[in-house]
Parts: C-alpha cells; sequence; structure tokens
C-alpha cells in the first residue's frame, strides 16, 4: 500500500499535467502615463510607464489585472508626502470610487495643481484593506 501511495505522490509531482498547480499567477499592473492609454495601446506599441509628471497637467493611469476585479467598483486613493500632515506625514488629496466598465482593466486620469511627491493606490471596494495595485510618482513645476 504504501508503494502504491509513494508512486500516486511521485506521479503527481512529476506529470506535466499537473503542472497547472505551480503556475505562477501574474499580478495586477498600474501605469502611469503623461498620454491616453486608450489612445496609444497597439499590438505594435508598449505603454510607457512614467513617474514624473508636469503641475497642471493630466496624469492617466491604467490599471490591469489578469483574474479580473472581484466587484463592479473600484477606489482610488491619491496622496502627498508632506511635512505637515498629522497622520504618519502623508496628507489624502483624493479619495474616488468609480465603476468598472471592464473586468480586466480600468483607465482614468486626474490632474494635480502642486508640486510634490505622490502615491496612487487601487482598491477593489470590497477589500478596503489591501490594495490591488500602488505607484508613486513626482509631479514638478
Amino acid at each position: 500500500m504504501k508503494k502504491i501511495l509513494l508512486f500516486l505522490i511521485i506521479f503527481f509531482i512529476c506529470s506535466p499535467s499537473y503542472a497547472f498547480f505551480w503556475k505562477k499567477k501574474e499580478k495586477p499592473s498600474l501605469f502611469l502615463s503623461s498620454t491616453n492609454p486608450s489612445l496609444s495601446i497597439s499590438y505594435d506599441e508598449k505603454i510607457q510607464n512614467e513617474d514624473v509628471f508636469q503641475k497642471g497637467k493630466r496624469i492617466y493611469f491604467l490599471v490591469y489585472v489578469p483574474e479580473g476585479f472581484k466587484s463592479d467598483y473600484i477606489k482610488y486613493q491619491i496622496f502627498k508626502q508632506d511635512d505637515k500632515a498629522h497622520v504618519g506625514g502623508y496628507s489624502r488629496i483624493r479619495n474616488i470610487t468609480r465603476r468598472v466598465n471592464d473586468k480586466n482593466y480600468y483607465i482614468d486620469y486626474f490632474v494635480l495643481s502642486e508640486a510634490g511627491k505622490y502615491g496612487l493606490q487601487i482598491f477593489d471596494i470590497e477589500n478596503l484593506h489591501h490594495w490591488i495595485a500602488f505607484a508613486h510618482f513626482l509631479v514638478m513645476d
């Protein structure tokens, strides 16, 4: 009996048909850009991620979740690193909830009028304790 059990364990480990157990999952991606990603997406172009932006200009972001969003709504927060802030050195700039049109990605933009170090967090509305994607960026004069 032990030999049969050992054979089955070795078979499951060595068999390529059961390799899906160890398949590496793709992680969600967040891209920031000064150009609209929905206009530049094609098979030949690659979305260029940026981390420095001009003040008063549009900052587009695209969040891609390979498994799809769990709900129809996401929340994104923009916060600024600020020495004058009373909570941990960060002050929240925006906290916005939006409906997701596509199950795997979401594209939007925002405009910031002050220079500084910022962060962007994307949450699924069903789990506001753990972000899906996160990025730091700079806004300069």
